[in-house]
């Protein structure tokens, strides 16, 4: 059944559409229409992500420890985080791989939990929540295309509606501009592109893949077709998969491999090694291609747009991260910081 919660909170039901479901237990009807600071939970990474630049003063916490994620791609430290947000628990989550501290989550009473549609919205995810007494609110984020309507919703939700319009916006902003780059690059032009994760680099991600679009985004060809086996991804390739592929552009998740990978003798043969076009993904301050794709994949795939047609991207990446990051993350940062985010 669906409902809408009271006051500020409510929204019309034919406006949420599939982009929202909410399920509320009984206290619904008294509930405050202002949410108070750091009730609110995200139960995966992308949707904890999108409170956190939207309102960060409602997150309840992290679904990872911040310092421990190095190798998984996500940033070693918080630099860029705001400072009331560095040290809230950790309380984990359904992100495949990971599991909630349920004890931890009931501990901290939130009064909304975001649930990522439609990777990880289920009834049993749902009835777990309702278990403990803790209504749940489902954002779909299955595309970047999504993000526009999911900041709008969630802000109208959560009281933050001119805030939710202004990311939206943003957000839109740059998927016009990305889609007039695809468009004005001629398929027999377009990049392809290996995605390196793992230590070795032979773990990659499907072109349909949710872990891979920023690569569509930026206009690139994924070289990697093949079917996803689950949704956590990393499918094992072969070495003499990436040496027929021979990809233009490689990018690289691991900075072990990354710095390994110039001086890696079967490596050495691949376009993209001879013309020194291999690419360590940022994760400042979180990673802007995966693990977890999040609102950081608009400035990622900027940056990626920049090194894939740097001419015909008219991408400013300083500038661009500059504006990013003051408008999403609401941290002033110097052109000098902006360059040491994506210089490696």
């Amino acid at each position: 059944m669906l409902n809408t919660l009271p006051g500020k909170w409510r929204l019309p039901i034919a406006a949420l559409g599939a982009s929202l479901l909410l399920s509320l237990p009984s206290w619904a009807a008294t509930a405050p229409t202002q949410l108070p600071p750091h009730s609110v939970y995200g139960t995966a990474p992308p949707v904890t992500l999108l409170l956190y630049s939207l309102a960060p003063d409602l997150l309840a916490g992290w679904n990872f420890p911040l310092n421990k994620m190095g190798g998984l791609g996500m940033s070693a430290n918080s630099e860029y985080l705001l400072p009331a947000t560095r040290n809230l628990p950790v309380l984990g989550g359904w992100d495949p791989g990971d599991k909630p501290e349920l004890e931890r989550v009931l501990a901290i009473h939130p009064k909304l939990a975001l649930l990522w549609a439609p990777y990880l919205d289920n009834a049993r995810l749902r009835n777990e929540l309702q278990r403990i007494d803790v209504p749940t609110l489902a954002v779909n984020l299955g595309s970047l295309d999504d993000y526009p309507a999911a900041y709008r919703l969630l802000g109208d939700q959560l009281g933050q509606a001119a805030r939710g319009e202004k990311l939206a916006t943003a957000f839109q902003n740059i998927l016009n501009r990305l889609q007039n780059l695809r468009s004005s690059i001629p398929q027999a032009q377009r990049q392809t592109v290996y995605y390196a994760e793992g230590v070795d680099g032979l773990m990659t991600d499907t072109a349909n893949s949710p872990h891979t679009q920023v690569i569509r985004a930026a206009g690139g060809d994924n070289v990697f077709t093949g079917k996803a086996t689950a949704l956590k991804g990393m499918e094992r390739v072969s070495m003499g998969q990436v040496l027929a592929w021979n990809p233009d552009v490689i990018l690289v998740q691991d900075p072990v491999f990354y710095r390994r990978v110039y001086s890696l003798p079967a490596w050495q043969g691949l376009k993209a090694v001879k013309d020194h076009r291999v690419y360590l993904v940022p994760r400042q301050p979180f990673n802007w291609m995966d693990r977890p794709p999040s609102f950081m994949q608009g400035l990622g795939a900027l940056w990626l747009a920049h090194a894939l047609y740097p001419q015909q991207s008219k991408v400013h990446l300083n500038q661009e991260i500059q504006d990013f990051f003051k408008t999403f993350l609401q941290v002033n940062v110097t052109k000098a910081q902006a360059r040491s985010t994506w210089q490696s």
